[in-house]
């Protein structure tokens, strides 16, 4: 039984990789309140109800179901649904494992049985995690702030993370003696505040070196633009939170950091949808659900858009891509859409699961494409 917070990429590859019958998707809306548990609870019980008359009409083993319903029945015996920031909640069981997240992103409620999971509106989460690190930085004091929608926001040990400029420029960091005489006895305090960046972006690499969330930098300057000169870290948002973070508490620093992120992820999708459109003229974009359902089966499609609450009952074919659509939403087939997800997914494409006016050309998918695919 595996709970989480925030699904990762890998958490959704995982998914994606299972086939087999009786493969149970539940999305529920969390609500706030003094009874939001309940509520919640009431709702997974009726769309599992759902389900398992599924998987019986599909003639789904006896035992199966069994472990279904009491896997999911345990995880609703928990005291799993009271966390306060949750908005939706899903689950994933097949009999064998469980899988559930809680998440910040409201999602529209799904029951869905086939013989692979409805992943398409997990990869919300991942699209816009609104999860990041932030880093508040001073002369007196450094912290690297773990910044989630479902968890307070906390401090995160870094081994060897310097803990100000005074005691750092008087380390010999470098083992170089010419360099630390020189740090020793300089006048410059920029210089001196530039080594004490280096120093902070080299302890920061062993812990953030293989995250692919944001990390949004706490300053005052100059020292936020001389630590923006030398940090390693891909994804530094370009925005800064002002002035001195020394007096801001963790959950202070993760407020201000959320309308960072909200644009940083605004600007993100533009970028990405003025490239889609820039790749007409060399016809590497999609934007028809067959054409996009090609391009998946054929591995080619390096960034897809897809709208998360958009639902094609029927089936793929494996080799050539074709839709079957308009067949009954029952155990024997699944959407089409997120099979087209699926198969993206696993040939490493960039998703963007995201709301229908986001997705170029207001269909339910749309492609950008590593080379051309002909029918």
């Amino acid at each position: 039984m595996s709970h989480f917070d925030l699904p990762t990429r890998e958490d959704t590859l995982r998914l994606a990789n299972i086939r087999e019958p009786g493969c149970v998707s539940i999305y529920v809306q969390t609500a706030q309140g003094p009874r939001a548990s309940d509520t919640a609870r009431i709702e997974v019980q009726t769309r599992l109800r759902s389900a398992v008359e599924l998987l019986e009409a599909a003639g789904t083993a006896a035992s199966v179901i069994e472990s279904i319903e009491v896997a999911v029945e345990g995880l609703l015996g928990e005291r799993y649904l009271s966390r306060r920031e949750t908005k939706s909640l899903a689950i994933f069981a097949n009999g064998t494992t469980l899988s559930s997240f809680r998440l910040a992103n409201r999602l529209r409620a799904l029951t869905a049985v086939s013989d692979r999971f409805a992943i398409t509106p997990l990869l919300r989460a991942v699209t816009f995690s609104h999860s990041a690190f932030v880093l508040a930085l001073s002369q007196n004091a450094v912290r690297l702030i773990d910044v989630s929608p479902a968890l307070p926001a906390s401090e995160v040990a870094v081994p060897d993370l310097p803990h100000d400029l005074k005691s750092t420029v008087a380390l010999d960091l470098t083992n170089d003696r010419e360099t630390l005489a020189h740090l020793r006895t300089s006048e410059d305090p920029k210089g001196r505040m530039l080594e004490f960046a280096r120093a902070v972006d080299r302890a920061l690499r062993a812990v953030v070196a293989n995250s692919d969330r944001p990390m949004i930098l706490a300053a005052a300057e100059p020292l936020a633009s001389i630590y923006r000169s030398v940090s390693s870290y891909s994804r530094l948002a370009e925005s800064v939170i002002a002035g001195n973070p020394e007096e801001r508490s963790p959950s202070e620093l993760a407020a201000r950091a959320t309308p960072i992120l909200d644009t940083a992820h605004a600007a993100e999708l533009a970028v990405e949808t003025a490239r889609f459109h820039e790749s007409t003229a060399r016809g590497l974009c999609d934007d028809t659900l067959s054409g996009v359902s090609l391009a998946a089966t054929s591995k080619v499609i390096d960034t897809l858009f897809v709208d998360i609450d958009q639902r094609i009952p029927g089936r793929v074919d494996e080799v050539t891509g074709a839709i079957t659509g308009n067949e009954p939403d029952d155990a024997s087939h699944y959407d089409v859409i997120d099979e087209i997800v699926r198969r993206a997914l696993l040939s490493d494409a960039k998703i963007f699961a995201v709301r229908g006016t986001d997705v170029p050309g207001n269909g339910p998918v749309a492609a950008i494409l590593r080379f051309p695919v002909n029918a």
